[in-house]
């Protein structure tokens, strides 16, 4: 019947196996918010999508080492994929601490319990990576051999080092209106006399930086939707 139809089940499997690390990793996905069901669907229909490029191609070794091997080579594509929503989250966690957030949130779509802004910059991300075509992306590196060959554990780690630039540029408005605000508190505590003013400036800051971010933020949303096109 596979073969009636065309389909080259070793492929399928070695194409699955390729895709599991994306579907597994990248947050865009959806991580725990998905049922293992769903993700496991998904990767068999990433999995068919890269099978043709993988037929002529296929290792001759048995099928669970060529599987683990297709899982390796796919790691690079799945962290390159989910970089962008990482450099949101670095991105609105400096926001967070220049605020002096105290709360945080947990979501089944994020990889970890993350304060609000910083919950927002990943949500943002999340959403810019699959309406800007990130599925078909993963799909395509993970369908070319040669892209493969230079996607390395070693790029990938570059690719996560040189993204804190990125992510200080993200928070950069903010962080100049902190530093602007840092100084007038400093200038409006030290000319004041009643001693309980430090305490009334601290919630004024914070509230004045989300004020900042709110005139900001489609400023924001575009880097984060060039940050979220630039990988993989």
């Amino acid at each position: 019947m596979f073969a009636a139809n065309g389909v080259d089940p070793r492929a399928w499997a070695l194409g699955l196996a390729r895709a599991t690390p994306a579907v597994t990793l990248v947050p865009a996905f959806g991580l725990g918010a998905v049922p293992v069901q769903t993700r496991l669907v998904l990767g068999l229909a990433l999995g068919a999508c890269i099978a043709p490029a993988l037929g002529a191609t296929a290792s001759q070794a048995p099928l669970v080492l060529a599987m683990a091997a297709e899982a390796l080579r796919g790691l690079p594509v799945a962290l390159l994929a989910s970089l962008a929503v990482y450099v949101a989250m670095t991105a609105g966690g400096l926001v967070d601490d220049l605020r002096g957030a105290k709360e945080s949130i947990t979501l089944p779509a994020l990889p970890e319990q993350l304060p609000p802004v910083a919950t927002l910059f990943a949500l943002v991300a999340s959403i810019a990576f699959l309406e800007t075509g990130g599925a078909a992306r993963v799909a395509g590196a993970l369908a070319q051999p040669l892209a493969l060959e230079h996607q390395t554990l070693s790029s990938a780690a570059r690719a996560f080092a040189s993204s804190f630039d990125l992510a200080f540029a993200i928070a950069a408005p903010l962080v100049v209106s902190s530093v602007v605000l840092e100084t007038a508190s400093a200038l409006i505590a030290r000319a004041a006399t009643p001693a309980f003013v430090g305490p009334v400036l601290a919630p004024l800051k914070s509230l004045t930086l989300l004020g900042v971010l709110a005139l900001v933020f489609d400023r924001v949303a575009e880097l984060l939707v060039v940050a979220s096109r630039a990988y993989p």
